[in-house]
């Protein structure tokens, strides 16, 4: 039997009844979000909360269904989560960004939305001492990788300094402009779990470390690096990786670097949740930088 078409009109005044309702629901957010704001109390500093974020985004790509993209909603969330985020305080953010560069600026503004304060800034190390010196909240910075000048990750080692808190893009990605680049957000927030993390550390050591070799000594503290970038600074090597879970200050895994005659220290320099992947939904461009899961190469430097 041939269904017979439903009235085009009415189609449309059920259309207009569904943007009301999910209209209603984002004021009601918003009324349930300000009691949020009033139990942290004033003087709570900055509102963003990267992993309660990642959590949110996981738990509606675990119920997502149907042919509506989920990177398309995730997009929908971060735009709303920003604009309520600046409701509860105002906070900018310092992308490095230039006329070669466009890629971060996108990334960025995808994730923190059309009405947050951005400026570009022509050199990583610009957008960075923003940060460090409180003109801005956020520095939006390009993943590390080998061979970089005056690499700008060294700088987070130092005592007192701002973490890495975010991977972007986390839950797939608009358009960029230029060639696909992860980026990396930065800012003074306490690092918090979210169930399936990543952790950047720094080791330094004062003669250049093989990759193999400084694989070796993360394995035997039990530890699983992902990807490692290494840097000469100063007198010594710096030598970045990211390991495969979370990591505590307190966790006695540190120790065990800390204890090798080749290691002077060891620096917690941030942790973000685990990307969502395909599997997710999230779908993302073919980026420049290199897998995380590629196998580190058996030079330092």
């Amino acid at each position: 039997m041939t269904k017979t078409p439903r009235d085009l009109e009415a189609l449309r005044r059920e259309i207009d009844a569904i943007d009301d309702q999910i209209h209603d629901l984002i004021l009601k957010r918003w009324e349930t979000v300000r009691h949020v704001a009033e139990a942290k109390g004033p003087g709570s500093g900055l509102p963003v909360r990267p992993a309660r974020e990642a959590a949110m985004l996981r738990r509606l790509a675990a119920r997502h269904k149907g042919p509506f993209p989920f990177a398309a909603l995730a997009r929908m969330w971060h735009e709303m989560i920003a604009a309520f985020t600046m409701l509860q305080a105002e906070y900018s953010v310092a992308v490095y960004a230039n006329a070669r560069e466009h890629a971060l600026w996108d990334l960025a503004r995808d994730q923190f939305g059309s009405q947050t304060p951005m400026r570009a800034y022509a050199s990583k190390r610009d957008a960075l001492a923003q940060l460090f010196e409180g003109r801005h909240d956020v520095a939006v910075l390009p993943l590390p990788r080998d061979g970089e000048e005056n690499p700008w990750w060294t700088a987070l080692a130092a005592p007192d300094a701002p973490k890495v808190v975010m991977r972007i893009p986390f839950a797939g990605v608009g358009s960029v402009r230029g060639p696909m680049r992860d980026a990396l957000a930065v800012a003074r927030l306490t690092l918090e779990p979210t169930g399936s993390d990543r952790t950047l550390v720094v080791v330094e050591t004062r003669e250049p470390l093989s990759r193999t070799g400084l694989n070796a000594i993360l394995q035997r503290a039990k530890l699983s690096p992902r990807f490692t970038v290494s840097a000469h600074k100063d007198q010594g090597w710096y030598h970045l990786v990211e390991l495969g879970d979370f990591v505590a200050s307190d966790d006695r895994r540190l120790e065990l670097i800390e204890v090798r005659d080749a290691v002077v220290g060891v620096s917690i320099i941030g942790a973000y949740a685990e990307v969502l992947g395909p599997e997710d939904g999230a779908s993302r461009p073919p980026t420049d930088d290199p897998p995380a899961d590629d196998p580190p190469e058996d030079a330092a430097g």
